[in-house]
């Protein structure tokens, strides 16, 4: 397997510590250390912490929802974040309201991510609504549960088996997904 390109080590990096840590409590020499060069090398592939931080943020997680139950998008995306949170991966979900609220610019990343998010899932849902309503909602749900289970450490193995949480909580955003248009 190739070594990732220093750009890619360096956002890789600093992906882990936003998402622990948050912007403020960053700093570059930070990044520097976990990706394994110099801050003024960190400085020079991405020009300040700001933009930085803007290519850290996570992405949609489009290309890694679970499709091998051939299941619907509801339960495959619970699928997606219990597994990341079994494996130790960073959740995208959870970490949106703190890439908001740790923004340099918070109005621009909470418009950027709202957007973002949203068009995703209304890409996924089928939802061509002007609000897109529908997908909101899912995302909201879908937010929640990531938050609950990252932040607040709910739900963990001792609570609920994770195929049980998968079927009640799947269930949940399936039921939005499936609900007729204007209901």
């Amino acid at each position: 397997m190739a070594r990732p390109s220093t750009r890619e080590a360096v956002i890789h990096a600093a992906r882990q510590l936003f998402g622990e840590r948050g912007y403020t409590a960053v700093t570059v020499k930070d990044v520097a250390a976990l990706a394994g060069y110099s801050p003024a090398m960190v400085m020079k592939v991405m020009g300040s912490k700001a933009k930085l931080y803007a290519a850290a943020a996570p992405e949609v997680p489009s290309s890694d929802v679970v499709t091998e139950f051939d299941e619907p998008l509801g339960f495959a995306l619970v699928r997606r974040i219990l597994r990341r949170r079994r494996q130790g991966e960073p959740e995208p979900w959870s970490m949106v309201p703190l890439l908001v609220q740790d923004a340099p610019d918070q109005e621009a990343a909470r418009a950027e991510l709202r957007e973002r998010y949203t068009s995703w899932m209304a890409a996924q849902i089928g939802d061509t609504s002007p609000a897109r309503q529908k997908s909101q909602l899912v995302v909201c749900v879908v937010m929640g549960l990531g938050a609950g289970i990252r932040v607040l450490g709910l739900l963990d193995g001792s609570d609920i088996a994770e195929e049980e949480l998968i079927q009640h909580y799947g269930a949940i955003i399936q039921g939005i997904v499936d609900e007729p248009a204007g209901e």
